[in-house]
């Protein structure tokens, strides 16, 4: 592909992110995408074939960038297996700041039903994999209870998730700022305690 035809399409998968990321599949048009990106509609047809084939390159494409398990947070968790939850914790309030609209696509794509592209099959396998042998060394170690792998990730996750996603609304019902560091610390130190051992 020639340079010109790698940025304009670059520049389609950017407009596309946003604008899905704000309108999901359904609220979104190929006009809005189109003219965020500076482009015609049979630009956008010609690299994705279909508005559906477009949300998922930037599912893709976004679900890519994201480093949801960093190197640091890996890393981290290898020389530290003792606070595995914190550390994983503290790595998924930083994803979710440095990257809303990974979890807004990701929401828009489980609320409208869809069935993710099949390339997202074999996403974050091998670090997840690496997390799994980190938590059973953990377990070994009997600093952390025996759960499910699959129960444990699914917890930090859930965790993390709810609190960025509904932030707002429970900033006022429960008068707490979910972005200060702060509270998130607590909240990293009493999930750590919550699965210790």
């Amino acid at each position: 592909m020639q340079q010109r035809a790698i940025e304009t399409r670059n520049r389609i998968l950017t407009a596309a992110v946003s604008v899905f990321a704000a309108k999901g599949l359904n609220g979104a048009t190929v006009d809005d995408i189109a003219a965020a990106a500076g482009v015609n509609k049979q630009r956008l047809y010609a690299y994705f074939g279909s508005k559906q084939g477009l949300f998922d390159a930037a599912l893709l494409h976004v679900f890519e960038e994201v480093e949801l398990f960093s190197c640091r947070t890996v890393k981290e968790a290898q020389d530290h297996p003792e606070k595995l939850t914190e550390i994983l914790l503290r790595g998924f309030f930083r994803v979710h700041v440095a990257h809303p609209a990974f979890w807004r696509l990701l929401s828009w794509a489980n609320l409208e039903g869809m069935e993710c592209v099949p390339k997202l099959d074999q996403a974050r396998k091998s670090e997840n994999e690496a997390l799994r042998q980190i938590y059973d060394r953990a377990v070994r170690m009997g600093v952390l209870r025996s759960e499910r792998f699959e129960t444990y990730l699914f917890s930090l996750m859930s965790v993390s998730y709810f609190c960025y996603s509904n932030r707002l609304t429970w900033s006022r019902t429960l008068n707490l700022n979910f972005s200060d560091g702060e509270w998130q610390e607590l909240l990293c130190r009493e999930m750590a305690h919550a699965f210790s051992r």
